[in-house]
């Protein structure tokens, strides 16, 4: 793998009593390691189809068939909600020049516009810019009836009439979207019933407009097929996904640090953020045990931006509730730079020591500065550095969070491939609008 972790400031030789001690440590890796037998056996029939990675290579000729339909598309709107919009708008922030919240020029000029709020001001500024251009638009619903989606696509259908293409990414052939890619010829990508919305961006839901936007969807796809050979071992000792769940349940469960705060030092990675935020919470904060029973659990997760927000919350994770445990994320070699810089002006004198020294160079002298006093004030932190953003390492920062949220599931006594609790907000607002 590419990615590189270091836990070496979870354990209790680093961080003092908040920290993970050995014995801690070989129990919960334990735990960890029974965990993967019951992703790998799936006595339960969840929906794992997100690790059938060579199911999803097959998925790719389709794509690419799909992609040459709208070949002389200038602008794409991908049109979807929660896990249908925030993995493909995190993957698309790493790899191409963000020109706006949600809006991604690729290296040809390609656009990518990933609508995933419903927002009625946001959703006329995107139909007033794709008018006048050569514009398609890929609802994405597995369902086929997600509300917010629904309204967003027949607004910007309305406002481009005829001129739209569109290219329908829904799991039921029947449904709405289905019928509605039949009557007008649309092109269907279908949503694998076995992987569910935010496990679903290494499929067609990602794959189509990541692969319009320039990025190697096979590239994608191999990283992640790489990786997917360690995270996938029983070995305790070389597999990072298991030492990663083992350290932050025996935190949670021992230690009572159930906060998890993502800070990249990159803004290109915020979005990442966003898609590990949805991952993480409507995995994991569940009432029903599998083994029974009610007991409301969870990991509560945020994120956070370096160096900017060193400015706002690093005060209360130094100083404030030892419940939180921090993920600094760091890129070694940045896809740009503004280069050196140079001489200060007379009255910036005191300034004199940055000359020679990168943008770079200062995040990274930040980003260490932090982990240093998280350190130093016994809180729990980590570190996930990319040595360089490439598509291999962004297919693996994707399945390596997945199996550790799947692990973490199985361990805290879960199902973390659910979410029945979100659904009787979604069934009042359809009843207030009068639905049926």
């Amino acid at each position: 793998m590419e990615l590189q972790l270091n836990l070496a400031n979870l354990h209790a030789d680093s961080v003092g009593a908040a920290g993970v001690t050995a014995a801690l440590l070989k129990d919960a890796a334990a735990a960890a390691v029974r965990a993967l037998q019951v992703l790998l056996e799936n006595p339960h029939g969840w929906p794992l189809g997100w690790l059938n990675l060579q199911a999803r290579r097959s998925e790719l000729p389709r794509v690419m068939s799909t992609l040459d339909a709208v070949a002389d598309v200038e602008t794409l709107v991908s049109i979807g909600m929660g896990g249908s919009g925030l993995g493909t708008r995190a993957l698309a922030a790493l790899f191409a020049e963000c020109i706006g919240p949600g809006h991604y020029l690729g290296p040809s000029g390609q656009r990518l516009v990933v609508l995933d709020n419903l927002d009625d001001e946001n959703t006329a500024a995107v139909a007033s810019m794709v008018c006048g251009r050569r514009t398609a638009l890929n609802p994405v619903s597995k369902s086929g009836t997600t509300l917010e989606t629904m309204a967003n696509f027949v607004t910007l259908l309305n406002w481009l009439g005829e001129r739209a293409e569109v290219v329908v990414t829904t799991g039921e052939a029947e449904g709405p979207l289905g019928r509605f890619a039949a009557a007008t010829g649309s092109p269907l990508l279908p949503v694998p019933a076995d992987v569910g919305g935010r496990f679903s961006v290494l499929t067609g839901v990602g794959f189509f407009p990541l692969a319009f936007l320039g990025l190697s969807v096979d590239a994608l796809l191999a990283g992640a097929e790489e990786a997917r050979e360690l995270l996938l071992t029983a070995d305790a000792g070389k597999n990072p996904a298991l030492q990663l769940a083992a350290h932050l349940f025996a935190l949670a469960t021992q230690r009572g640090i159930p906060q998890l705060v993502f800070m990249p030092y990159s803004e290109r990675m915020y979005d990442l953020g966003r898609w590990w935020v949805q991952l993480v919470a409507e995995s994991l904060g569940k009432r029903q045990r599998l083994s029974g029973g009610i007991a409301p659990t969870g990991l509560t997760p945020l994120v956070a931006l370096g160096p900017s927000d060193q400015h706002s919350i690093l005060q209360l994770l130094l100083e404030g509730p030892a419940d939180k445990v921090v993920s600094l994320v760091e890129v070694e070699t940045p896809p740009a730079s503004a280069g050196t810089i140079g001489d200060p002006p007379p009255e910036l004198s005191a300034f004199g020591y940055l000359r020679g020294k990168s943008i770079h160079d200062i995040v990274r002298a930040e980003l260490n500065g932090t982990r240093g006093s998280l350190t130093n004030q016994g809180r729990p932190n980590y570190t996930l550095t990319f040595p360089r953003i490439s598509p291999e390492a962004l297919g693996e920062i994707i399945l390596l969070p997945e199996i550790v949220v799947g692990l973490l599931g199985v361990m805290l006594d879960v199902n973390p491939f659910d979410q029945p609790a979100v659904n009787e907000g979604k069934e009042l607002a359809r009843k207030l609008l009068g639905a049926g």
